[in-house]
């Protein structure tokens, strides 16, 4: 199997009921705990957050509030198109489309939303960045300086939700992989008992390096497009080798393991795809169920292969 059809394969996947199921009764719960969480811990946060932005010149924190604000307007924008959308077409919508049709309707419909808005601010960004500039120079500083600090608390929020979601899935993935087995790969032989592949000790070392290096990059978070780079290779990173070393454990052998670890290309590719689902709203739930399922297309194709050779 190419690439391109485990890629294909595993949006299909991702979008069963069986999988967003278990995504949604994960995904909600977890985010309303760390909304509250955000809600008891907000003054210290913010305080901390603001007290590492005096560090930073005003020019620097203005031209990154112009950015950030851009871009929680698009945000906005996407959520309220969104919700429009849905209330006033999700009847009819139910009515004519079938459970599966209208799983890919919703997530299509999510991601068109999100290119046009996409390309209304690649468009006219040259007046938003504008607007938006002249807008934080006529406040004082302590405000800009308030409203980032309110982001950056958000953002130490978020990548907590994206960490706790990133490990209960890398435990919690045998039920919905053992599905995906026995209906696509039911004749390719698997171990009996787990392979020892490590892969909770690294997932302890990735999140303890994730961590560290936010804290060391945090100086660039600052700068426009750069941060978004930045926080895409963070979450790449995060998820690359623990996830794929969690799936290999039910469904590699060992020389299955160093064979596919050659192949860094395919693992980072995967790793990114999932990570960039983490920008787009509602769709960020799916983004570890992706990259796990992504995973086992790859090790099953590899196993395939290796049956039809023997």
């Amino acid at each position: 199997m190419s690439f391109y059809h485990i890629f294909v394969k595993s949006i299909k996947d991702v979008l069963s009921w069986p999988v967003t199921k278990i995504a949604l009764g994960i995904g909600i719960p977890l985010f309303l705990l760390w909304v509250g969480i955000g809600f008891v811990f907000w003054t210290p946060v913010t305080a901390i957050a603001a007290k590492s932005i005096s560090w930073i010149p005003f020019s620097i924190v203005k031209a990154n509030g112009a950015f950030v604000l851009s871009f929680f307007l698009w945000f906005q924008a996407v959520l309220i198109t969104f919700a429009l959308f849905i209330a006033f077409f999700n009847i009819p919508i139910t009515k004519y489309f079938k459970k599966e049709q209208y799983e890919y309707l919703i997530v299509s419909l999510v991601l068109i939303i999100s290119l046009f808005w996409t390309l209304v601010a690649f468009y006219y960004w040259g007046n938003i960045y504008h607007g938006i500039t002249k807008l934080l120079t006529w406040l004082p500083f302590e405000t800009v300086d308030q409203g980032i600090a309110w982001f950056l608390a958000v953002y130490v929020f978020y990548n907590g939700f994206i960490i706790s979601m990133f490990l209960i899935i890398l435990f919690y993935r045998e039920p919905f992989l053992r599905a995906l087995k026995k209906r696509d790969y039911e004749y390719v032989k698997i171990r009996e008992r787990a392979l020892k592949t490590g892969f909770s000790s690294k997932a302890f070392w990735d999140v303890l390096y994730f961590v560290l290096m936010s804290l060391l990059f945090f100086p660039l978070l600052f700068v426009p497009v750069v941060n978004i780079l930045i926080q895409l290779f963070l979450w790449s990173w995060l998820i690359k080798d623990s996830s794929f070393l969690s799936v290999a454990s039910l469904y590699c052998e060992e020389a299955g393991v160093k064979e596919l670890k050659k192949h860094k290309f395919y693992l980072w590719i995967i790793a990114v795809f999932a990570s960039l689902l983490n920008f787009v709203p509602v769709i960020n739930i799916l983004s570890m169920f992706f990259a796990q399922i992504m995973f086992f297309h790859l090790i099953m194709s590899y196993k395939q292969e290796g049956v039809q050779n023997g």
